[in-house]
């Protein structure tokens, strides 16, 4: 009875523990994926979920690098970066939904799939661009989103191939609209710098530019390089950024507005304030510096 009390005890504790290894199993999957994943989160998911990879580099350039052309993420369909910029060409208004909506659905996006942006990673502000991007999709709608960290250069290290066969893109129906919950425009910085409002100005652009054009009034600077890892378009870790935000004295409670000359580099310290800290309410400044002071001449 003792020898056969102890096999079933055997038995149970093995079936538990099948039972544990596959409930951690479907937990891990059903995990939700970070908007920040690496070129083995990529090639897992082309397996599993079909995510639809967006190269923002120009079709043809000089360096093979900053070329789609020249070779690119297999499946990944060429959408450049000035796709994205055109529809905020206008410095006194937002895009509306119907160019949105157009744009998204040129490049074959649908809500129901995975979105991964990729960028060349030739330098910090390319993945500034890829933040960019990452932003108007997130504020047409689309939650399954993430950013290729180290762009293509990562994808390459990791040791997977490119290819130079382009990808053809089958037009969408998805309609979108724009969200504002994270967009700043020129009303409301105005109102921040007049006092009307108790949101903070979160400066993201580096010395050098600050010398040359003042930050705005009250502003909080936090360079964007600071959050990323070396010179390459590589974030820095969870830690580092955690850190750094503390350091450039922000208010974690409040709401923040971020800028910069063109809004690139405004958005690393949105995304890095926003998706990866999680901090409750953070806004870019779409139009930025530039096309402020091209609305106050327009104005004027």
């Amino acid at each position: 009875m003792v020898k056969v009390a102890c096999v079933s005890r055997r038995i149970l504790t093995g079936i538990l523990a099948i039972f544990l290894l596959l409930a951690a199993g479907q937990a891990a999957a059903e995990m939700p994926r970070t908007p920040l994943i690496s070129a083995d989160d990529l090639f897992d998911m082309m397996d599993a979920d079909a995510p639809q990879v967006i190269d923002i580099r120009n079709r043809d350039a000089i360096f093979p690098l900053y070329s789609y052309n020249a070779g690119h993420v297999p499946g990944a369909v060429s959408v450049p970066l000035s796709k994205w910029r055109e529809i905020w060409s206008d410095p006194l208004s937002v895009p509306s939904d119907r160019a949105l909506t157009d744009l998204v659905r040129s490049a074959g996006l649908v809500k129901s799939r995975p979105v991964v942006v990729v960028h060349s990673s030739a330098a910090k502000g390319n993945f500034g661009s890829a933040a960019w991007v990452y932003w108007v999709l997130k504020s047409a709608g689309f939650t399954d989103l993430h950013i290729l960290d180290g762009g293509v250069r990562s994808w390459t290290k990791a040791g997977y191939g490119l290819t130079k066969v382009g990808t053809a893109v089958v037009r969408s129906r998805e309609r979108v609209t724009l969200d504002p919950t994270w967009l700043a425009t020129h009303d409301d910085v105005d109102a921040i710098i007049a006092g009307d409002s108790d949101a903070q100005l979160l400066d993201a652009r580096p010395i050098h530019q600050i010398t040359k054009r003042a930050s705005l009034a009250g502003s909080v600077w936090l360079d964007s390089a600071e959050l990323m890892n070396g010179i390459d378009g590589e974030a820095g870790d969870q830690l580092r950024i955690f850190e750094r935000l503390k350091f450039a004295g922000i208010d974690w409670g409040r709401d923040t507005v971020t800028y910069c000359n063109n809004g690139t580099l405004a958005a690393i310290d949105w995304f890095m304030a926003s998706e990866i800290a999680g901090m409750p309410s953070v806004r870019l400044y779409g139009h930025s510096l530039r096309a402020r002071d091209r609305a106050r001449a327009n104005q004027s």
